[in-house]
């Protein structure tokens, strides 16, 4: 999903100091192809034999109009849910991918306003059961986007793009293909000739065709449609296919699916003859075993960053297996509007005076593998405005206390912090909270499980039960288009049905109006530079999120695993389309 990567071999981790404690030491960065990406290819790849993935964070949505979280987003378009365009995988972990086509003959045509996009289906695509996969699954899995009250979670793009009326406020006149309000919009938004796909957009999109890269722009046979009841409910058009069901904490195995045509997929080489999905696990068992590198361990991959407690053992065990890239994502704090203390314009400004973002560094493993930061927008975007830290790295307490007092609020002000639950976050936020009490909050920590977090945060009924939410997030594809507006645009992202991604519900009609004009900035340097300049407004004048770190990923994988190069332009993590493992 990003722009660029930082890779480094295991001499240079022992150079940065992964092998010390969690205390602060200078941070160094590498290059290039090194001994610790380039052994992944030493072998001719191998066809056959079991890929293992051991996961330690749990999963949320497999349904691919729900799915936006980048683990899912790679596993699923690289296994199950073919995308009209997709990434092309890489040979290294700093190469850069492109836009390739993938159900589509091409990455499509667009007309002279930017405002029309159509696209050709190939020939011999097929679902699971053997029926061809048409324009019309395409045209009604994209429908499902629009019931927001059911189809919860996803990226809300079809709905800010299409050319489709909104009501007054905001939401969109079409909601979805379970009532039928609006189907008659929808169907001159998108329509379907043959095998050709046409979208008819509201304003000039020229990397549309990026856009559709996204699950949630995926099939989705209408028979097989069981609304909130298909979230694990896979069924798959690319080459593998989940063989039985899928248990939430557990996870399910992936065979080969005979109906795929590799003469259609130049992306996927499906060498592996099935792929297991372990998350049951914790993700330091995860590490233990890849470290160990025993058994069917050996064949074994993760898409979890190594926690603290592995950080010691890595470059001594694991040497010629890890990858260091950096991250695409930035984690940050969300203060939620619909809180009587968030609501505060001086509340809000003191929980982010009050920040020790070093607390959270320290925590995670030192600046080797985190940075603070406060910008949403990753470095690694044209758009990254390196807004100054306010406080510095470890915050001050007493100029957040003065703005709190300022608040008119009664001191302690309690507050409660909503984090995804695991034992390295528990002791992050332990850190933080030492910050926001010594400013005068009173701060009660909410640890909420993985497979229920995101979910957790986009339901209308939590906006009563939390003052700030912890997340991550990484661009979608190379422009801070697909940041600004995805996170703090309220009014295309809130609606009955939740906030959306703007999971602090912020909706400020001018900041809105900003978005609106950097889309008609026809340069593309202005352009970015203009999401730059709200990211800055919305962290310094505003305070609707408070940018934490931007970390580095720590990956470790099995000796018999060949093929596996982290792909930085599509998501960050270990790209399956190249997997193999020796058997």
């Amino acid at each position: 999903m990003r722009r660029s990567k930082i890779a480094a071999s295991v001499a240079a981790l022992m150079a940065l100091g992964l092998i010390t404690s969690c205390g602060s030491t200078p941070s160094a960065t590498s290059s290039g192809s090194t001994a610790a990406s380039e052994s992944a290819a030493t072998d001719t790849p191998t066809a056959g034999g079991t890929l293992n993935l051991l996961i330690g964070t749990a999963t949320e949505h497999w349904d691919p109009q729900r799915t936006y979280v980048g683990v899912a987003i790679e596993f699923g378009n690289r296994t199950f849910s073919r995308t009209l365009t997709t990434w092309s995988p890489v040979t290294s972990n700093t190469e850069q991918a492109t836009l390739v086509a993938d159900a589509a003959t091409d990455t499509g045509t667009v007309s002279e306003d930017g405002k029309t996009w159509t696209f050709t289906l190939k020939d011999g695509i097929k679902w699971e059961d053997g029926q061809d996969v048409t324009c019309e699954d395409y045209k009604y899995g994209i429908s499902r986007t629009f019931a927001v009250d059911v189809i919860t979670g996803g990226p809300n793009y079809a709905i800010q793009f299409l050319d489709i009326p909104k009501n007054d406020d905001g939401s969109s006149q079409y909601v979805g293909p379970y009532t039928g309000t609006g189907q008659e919009l929808y169907d001159q938004a998108v329509s379907c000739d043959g095998n050709t796909i046409t979208f008819k957009l509201s304003q000039p999109v020229m990397d549309f065709n990026s856009t559709v890269t996204m699950t949630a722009f995926g099939a989705f046979r209408e028979d097989k449609d069981q609304g909130d009841k298909s979230n694990f409910q896979i069924f798959s058009n690319g080459p593998y296919k989940l063989d039985g069901t899928w248990s939430p904490n557990s996870g399910g195995t992936f065979v080969r699916n005979d109906e795929w045509d590799p003469a259609t997929d130049e992306v996927r080489k499906a060498y592996p003859d099935s792929i297991v999905w372990d998350e049951s696990l914790t993700q330091e068992t995860v590490y233990e075993r890849l470290i160990a590198n025993q058994g069917d361990d050996q064949n074994a991959i993760t898409f979890d960053q190594a926690p603290v407690t592995a950080l010691a053992n890595v470059s001594t065990g694991a040497e010629g297996r890890t990858d260091i890239v950096a991250s695409p994502y930035t984690r940050y704090l969300v203060p939620n509007y619909k809180s009587d203390v968030m609501s505060n314009d001086k509340a809000r400004e003191a929980l982010a005076l009050a920040t020790d973002r070093s607390a959270y560094v320290t925590a995670v493993g030192g600046e080797q593998v985190a940075k603070p930061i406060n910008s949403l927008i990753n470095p690694a975007l044209e758009a990254f405005p390196d807004t100054p830290l306010l406080a510095g790295e470890t915050g001050d307490p007493e100029a957040a206390k003065a703005a709190l007092e300022e608040s008119g609020l009664t001191l302690p002000v309690a507050i409660n912090v909503a984090y995804r639950k695991n034992d390295t976050m528990d002791k992050v936020f332990s850190g933080l909270k030492t910050g926001w009490d010594a400013a005068g909050f009173e701060t009660n920590l909410i640890g909420i499980p993985a497979e229920q977090y995101y979910g957790t945060l986009q339901s209308p009924d939590s906006a009563p039960k939390y003052d700030a939410y912890w997340a991550g997030w990484g661009a979608d594809y190379p422009s801070a288009s697909t940041v600004i507006p995805q996170l703090l645009d309220g009014s295309t992202q809130i609606s009955a049905g939740g906030p959306g991604q703007d999971y602090g519900y912020f909706n400020n009609d001018e900041f809105n109006a900003g978005i609106d004009e950097a889309y008609q900035i026809a340069d593309q340097a202005e352009r970015e530079a203009a999401w730059g300049q709200l990211d800055a407004a919305a962290v310094t004048e505003h305070f609707a999120v408070i940018p934490l770190i931007v970390d580095q990923f720590v990956f470790v994988r099995g000796s018999n695993v060949q093929g596996a190069y982290v792909n930085g332009t599509f998501t960050g993590y270990y790209d399956v389309a190249t997997i193999s493992v020796k058997n």
